[in-house]
């Protein structure tokens, strides 16, 4: 019996473990990539339907995990999220699962806001900062806020001109990370 696999998921993204059909988007993998080591951050912006999320999910992510970027650590923690109706939830339940600590308290601790992000993957262990154990147990942290345009379109998230509370804390968070992650060359 011959058994034929569609290389296609049809209107979803592709996932991780289906990179292996999605071709024809290296140059601009490597240029994503490029950006993250330098900027410790990259926005990729185009239409709906463009493969955005497919080029993260299939193509950035099995990238670097396969060890074609410089990073500090051997292994990638990617703790991505879809805004939604409440974006700091999201990000909390994230982050909480990939840095296998309590979701309540990671949520209670990113609404201080600021440096929080970075203090709570610091105190999770995955983070080593000199010592023989670094290679084996430390961790790149990737952040992927998927479908970023939700904060802005949810009415929850952002009503009549003002952002809701945690809204205003999420985007405030991811932008201190990058500052932080840039200013202290973080993994």
């Amino acid at each position: 019996m011959n058994t034929c696999i569609c290389p296609y998921p049809g209107l979803r993204p592709f996932t991780e473990e289906e990179s292996i059909f999605f071709k024809g988007r290296d140059l601009h993998i490597r240029q994503i990539v490029n950006m993250l080591e330098h900027n410790k951050m990259a926005f990729i912006t185009g239409a709906s339907g463009d493969g955005k999320s497919s080029m993260v999910y299939a193509g950035v992510v099995p990238y670097i995990r396969a060890g074609f970027s410089k990073a500090e650590y051997n292994s990638w923690l990617v703790c991505d999220f879809k805004p939604q109706r409440n974006p700091l939830e999201s990000l909390a339940k994230s982050a909480s699962a990939q840095l296998q600590i309590s979701y309540h308290d990671t949520l209670i601790k990113l609404r201080r806001g600021f440096s929080a992000l970075v203090n709570v993957y610091k105190e999770s262990g995955f983070y080593v900062q000199d010592g023989d154990d670094a290679a084996n147990r430390g961790k790149n942290l990737l952040i992927v806020a998927d479908q970023f345009e939700e904060v802005f379109t949810m009415k929850e998230n952002f009503h009549n001109g003002t952002p809701s509370n945690d809204t205003y804390t999420a985007v405030n968070l991811l932008l201190e990370t990058i500052r932080i992650s840039v200013t202290e060359q973080l993994p």
